[in-house]
């Protein structure tokens, strides 16, 4: 269609009835039928001007700018099928039809409320009959005026049916609509009334519609629609199909009322005598639980038999699912009188809710999650975003206090994270839609750190607990015992979650024993208000942010908070630090995923102790060094490094030294190399007078590499090689092959090939025997980088994707993003753009939000000679602009060379030879002066440039040109070639 309807839309579903047992019976000519079945829908649909956006199964949903071509087509459908041979395996489909808001977003419609009353309508039909809610009906009554005699009819010609050994003919249908009356659909929400299409030649009687007035229910009306949770309900009424019993678990606000009440309504035709709703909540009494079950079905005593003998008597021999709502404060009765109903009503089947189980025979438990959440660490699209229920629920909501609102690319990604932070807690994101009527989006998430305060405002006829998030974990906070409630203040120090031993040594004192914190977390489990989950190596426990903050105000209002924070540090420190030898070696990967899973916590601690304990934290710093270099934690670590050095009074002379080793070693992988050379050298200073040998090994080594990153090859060569005699000194293995791979690193760049690969394999013969997974990273990528300096294009392909295997493994972002970057160089050569683009444009994200500004001059130019290859010059020129000021900022010639060099070849596509010669001369003098190892590729690429610029200009003014650019200093050049930009 060119033009796809939006905005006011009437929508038709289709499904095929019994289509299961169809596929049991007919599994040979269901295909067939099927195609069939295709052939009809799509031909009515689409000579009725409609619009098949979406085919689920079997199930056609159909959009129309036009009520009265939605009826046609489906009329048309109808008869089509009813008329149509079939074999054995009969086509009836039930059709349903509503109109409202939807926009088509370029892919699909937004407007899930619309969307889902449509699916509603079709759901309470039968096969051969189509349903039409007052929405289209409004839209149609002029043509179509409603008769109260069904065999009048309004007339109106429509195409379609087929007889025998007809084609299409042509023959008029008369149609009208049957008012089926006010009904409850089973999304809760109000009634609708709904019509039947009549047409000529179509059945006409149909049993009474699948609504909720179709069986016996008090299921109460609800004023607000019912959002996602379609996996939820799945699960649930399957349970509950093969169990008596089914409790729906969750701490307060996560919707288990909501849930149960539409379980209730989509399984109400399972059960012959209906679905029965008990609101236990503003119960005190535990023996009202029997007097109030009673007065659901209006049950009562007449003095002679007790209420329960009636209400057993009554269930016995009845069947039907009953739904108890709000069981925790009443539980202990509500377990009785469950188990004893169950045991004598064979019919009978329960639908708990409540904070913790029954505990009964029978009782299957589920979980009940909160609403999906986007993942605020990528960027998503708004089509995107609106597959998170927590979102759905925020837009339907704010809508109902400000209908003009709207998600926008300015305002989507504080929605997302405004939905993260408050765990996608149901009544959460109800109370902060709500504020949508006084505050923008990005205001209320800045607001969220006083979420108590300000999520507030619920509805005055809701339960009191329902009206702020505060009061609704005090209803749950009440309940538990003084113990109870003093553990869950003292978790509320966890972030991220914790592990039974942490909390065990953290939380236990005279209060509370050692022994008893494993039984009183298993009782927060229990209620709702702690969660469990299986981690790589070990079970974790873990608390909803709002209530580990409700915890954390608990605890702060007890004045003990510091005093657990100060045992954490002591528990978190010892961690770190039995962790740091065990970072290199054949325990490297576990460790490493062991501190990624304590890293909120670890955090934490070092806040707190640079508050407390300064020289504190540089210790613990000092040992999560090589943690903060696999994970490429630059800023973090010098953060924490330099604030603590800068707060501590006294640091002994060893803790000195390596503070300074890790600052200079991280300011070395932000591109600041003259600070890191200051820092490295005052380490080494100190290491040689302690005379600690293995310091001055790596203090070494550090230099070394920041030669190589200067491309001062020689120099970085002698550094590696008085690293390496200490190495061999202290006989450390892993000191040895750091340093022989720096040494093949810098052969490499000078041309000595192979002396590079001889070291480059005792290097990796070292990392091998020593299973250290991250180095090993490293120098197959350098292996890589080798064959690609030798013009082995697929050996180094193969190297590169094995280095960034094992880094994807590791989670070393960095190490991604140099990977990546190597393989769009290797595709560049290989003139295959679009994958280089692929793989560079994904490097330049990680390299962004890790500022390694080091890296960053790489994947610019290798894009930018993309841009040039395919005549996108201004984009090139962008691109080399910034790797050129960077490669300056870092004093990384190398680069800038590389930066100049697509300038020229920018501005020869451009045909401006005068300044392509000025800069070419710059680039190439600039490579002879720093004797850098260029590959066959580059050499002829100089030569060609040379002569395209001799045969567009004479032999003087090449020359003049040319001179130019060789006597200019790299400051005289950079101005040069971005006055040129400008």
């Amino acid at each position: 269609m060119s033009d796809i309807p939006t905005g006011a839309v009437t929508f038709l579903f289709t499904d095929i009835e019994g289509s299961t047992r169809l596929s049991q019976e007919f599994p040979e000519t269901l295909p067939a039928a099927l195609g069939k079945y295709n052939s009809i829908m799509h031909e009515a649909i689409e000579s009725h001007n409609g619009f098949v956006f979406k085919i689920t199964g079997d199930a056609f949903c159909c959009a129309f700018a036009n009520g009265d071509d939605a009826v046609k087509a489906a009329v048309m459908a109808q008869k089509n099928l009813s008329t149509e041979k079939w074999d054995d395996a009969v086509i009836k489909i039930r059709i349903g039809i509503h109109s409202g808001n939807a926009e088509w977003n370029g892919s699909n419609y937004m407007g899930y409320i619309t969307l889902a009353r449509t699916q509603r309508v079709m759901a309470c039909a039968y096969g051969e009959q189509i349903i039409v809610s007052n929405n289209t009906y409004e839209l149609l009554k002029e043509k179509f005026p409603i008769l109260n005699q069904q065999d009048s009819f309004a007339s109106q010609s429509l195409p379609g049916g087929k007889k025998d050994n007809e084609s299409s003919p042509k023959f008029s249908h008369k149609i009208s609509y049957k008012d089926l009356g006010e009904r409850r659909l089973k999304d809760l929400i109000q009634p609708v009334r709904l019509y039947q299409v009549v047409a000529e030649g179509l059945r006409e009687s149909f049993p009474p519609l699948k609504t909720l007035d179709a069986r016996p229910n008090n299921l109460p009306v609800q004023l607000t629609s019912f959002i996602g949770r379609e996996t939820d309900i799945k699960e649930i009424k399957a349970h509950l199909l093969t169990n008596p019993i089914l409790s729906l678990l969750g701490p307060g606000g996560t919707g288990k009322t909501r849930l149960a009440l539409q379980v209730g309504a989509e399984m109400i035709d399972d059960f012959t005598n209906g679905v029965w709703f008990v609101e236990l909540a503003s119960l005190s009494d535990p023996l009202f639980v029997v007097v109030e079950i009673a007065s659901v079905f209006k049950l009562s005593s007449d003095g002679k038999i007790e209420i329960f003998e009636i209400i057993k008597n009554y269930f016995r021999e009845k069947e039907f699912l009953l739904i108890l709502d709000n069981c925790e404060h009443l539980i202990e009765e509500c377990a009785k009188v469950s188990e004893e109903l169950l045991k004598l009503c064979p019919g009978l089947k329960i639908l708990a809710s409540s904070r913790e189980p029954l505990h009964i025979s029978g009782e299957i438990t589920y979980a009940v999650p909160t609403l999906s959440l986007p993942d605020t660490k990528k960027k998503s699209s708004l089509e995107d975003l609106l597959l998170y229920e927590s979102v759905r629920l925020f837009i339907d909501r704010a809508l109902t206090v400000k209908p003009d609102f709207k998600v926008t690319n300015s305002n989507a990604p504080a929605l997302a994270k405004l939905c993260y932070e408050i765990d996608g807690i149901p009544l959460a994101i109800e109370l902060a839609a709500a504020r949508v009527r006084v505050l923008p989006v990005e205001k209320i998430l800045e607001r969220l750190k006083d979420r108590f305060n300000l999520l507030t405002g619920g509805k005055r006829t809701v339960l009191p607990r329902q009206q702020t998030l505060r009061a609704l974990i005090d209803w749950s906070y009440d309940l538990l015992s003084e113990k109870e409630k003093l553990l869950l203040q003292r978790l509320s120090v966890f972030l991220g979650g914790f592990t039974l031993d942490a909390g065990e040594e953290i939380c236990a004192d005279e209060f509370i024993e050692k022994s008893e914190i494993l039984d009183l977390l298993s009782n927060l489990l229990d209620k709702s208000l702690v969660k469990v989950y299986e981690s790589d190596y070990e079970l974790r426990y873990t608390m909803l942010e709002t209530i580990r903050q409700y915890g954390e105000e608990k605890l702060i209002a007890t004045e003990s908070k510091s005093g657990i924070q100060k045992k954490q540090f002591e528990f978190f420190y010892r961690f770190v630090e039995d962790s740091e030898a065990k970072l290199t070696g054949s325990q490297q990967r576990e460790w490493i995923k062991k501190i990624d899973s304590e890293y909120e916590n670890i955090r934490e601690c070092l806040k707190w102790s640079l508050k407390n304990n300064p020289e504190s934290t540089l210790k613990m710093s000092v040992a999560l060094g090589k943690f903060w270099e696999v994970r490429s934690y630059f800023f973090e670590g010098l953060n924490f490094l330099q604030t603590g050095l800068q707060l501590s009074n006294s640091v002994e002379l060893i803790l000195k030294a390596k503070v300074f080793y890790w600052t200079g070693f991280f300011s070395m992988y932000q591109g600041k190399y003259s600070e890191s050379k200051k820092y490295l050298n005052e380490s080494l200073e100190i290491f040689r007078e302690i005379k600690d040998k293995s310091g001055q090994a790596v203090a070494l080594m550090a230099l070394a590499t920041i030669t190589l990153f200067e491309g001062d090859y020689e120099n970085s060569k002698n550094l590696a090689r008085e690293s390496l005699l200490l190495s061999h000194e202290i006989n450390n293995k892993s000191f040895i092959a750091a340093n022989l791979r720096t040494l093949a690193v810098s052969m490499m760049h000078l041309g000595e090939h192979d002396d590079s690969r001889k070291n480059y394999d005792e290097s990796l013969s070292i990392y091998r025997e020593l299973n250290d997974s991250v180095q090993l990273a490293k120098i197959i990528g350098n292996i890589g980088a080798l064959e690609y300096l030798r013009n082995n294009y697929e050996d180094a392909i193969l190297a590169f994707e094995e280095s960034l295997s094992l880094r994807n493994e590791l989670g070393d972002r960095q190490g991604i993003a140099i990977s990546l970057n190597n393989l769009g160089t290797v595709y560049y050569m290989k003139l295959d753009f679009d994958k280089s683009l692929q793989y560079l444009e994904d490097s330049l994200l990680i390299i962004k939000e890790l500022g390694d500004r080091r890296i960053y001059v790489t994947p610019t130019n290798t894009i930018g000679n993309i841009a040039n290859e395919t005549n996108d010059f201004s984009k090139a020129i962008k691109m080399f602009s910034e790797s050129i000021v960077i490669s300056i900022e870092l004093g990384d010639k190398y680069s800038f060379a590389k930066g100049i060099e697509g300038f020229a070849n920018s501005y020869i596509g451009l045909k401006n030879y005068q300044k392509a010669c000025v800069l070419s001369g710059v680039y190439i003098s600039l490579l002879t002066i720093l004797k850098t190892n260029l590959i066959p590729a580059e050499i002829a690429r100089i030569e060609e440039i040379k002569n395209i610029l001799k045969s567009n200009l004479n032999e003087s003014e090449y020359e003049k040109y040319w001179t130019e650019g060789e006597a200019m200093t790299v400051e005289e050049a950079m101005n040069f070639a971005l006055a040129e930009k400008q």
